[in-house]
């Protein structure tokens, strides 16, 4: 499996990268977490006000792809998605790192999977997204190796 900046790839397209997010906003059980952002130059855009007309068509296409691959993939996983959430918001990039620099911002999109009996980022609630240093994140599970697999097997359906 193809791994960029300690991320497992899913799926790419020409400017465009999905990935497995492995500190995930939402544990596997409860829906995961993937994201979206640039490929190769992840600082190629700031946000997604940066993309030409051709770029916001291909993310759009991804976009809608990834996700009803995503939630067929779960829900043959045993996880029953009711729910994408979207969340492009880059703020965490201006919080200082531990030698006083704030890091530059780039685009990266979190799609949330959702599920009605999660009991930690309780849906239909809004998410809950508390800096990573508080802990509420510690005992989320990524998606694993076996949903990627079944992701992609369902992208490669719909790309026929």
């Amino acid at each position: 499996m193809k791994i960029i900046d300690g991320k497992k790839v899913i799926w790419e397209t020409e400017n465009f990268i999905v990935l497995a997010a492995n500190h995930p906003f939402i544990s596997r059980e409860e829906g995961g977490h993937l994201i979206i952002r640039a490929n190769g130059d992840k600082y190629r855009y700031d946000s997604r006000l940066d993309f030409n007309e051709k770029e916001a068509i291909e993310q759009h296409k991804l976009c809608q792809m990834i996700c009803e691959a995503y939630k067929k993939a779960m829900e043959k996983r045993n996880i029953k998605i009711v729910r994408i959430n979207f969340f492009e918001a880059g703020n965490w990039a201006w919080k200082k790192d531990e030698n006083g620099e704030i890091k530059k911002p780039y685009y990266h999109e979190h799609i949330f999977g959702r599920t009605m009996d999660a009991l930690k980022q309780k849906f239909p609630e809004a998410p809950y997204l508390p800096d990573r240093r508080s802990g509420f994140y510690d005992d989320f599970e990524p998606i694993n190796d076996d949903d990627i697999v079944c992701i992609i097997e369902e992208m490669e359906k719909l790309k026929e």
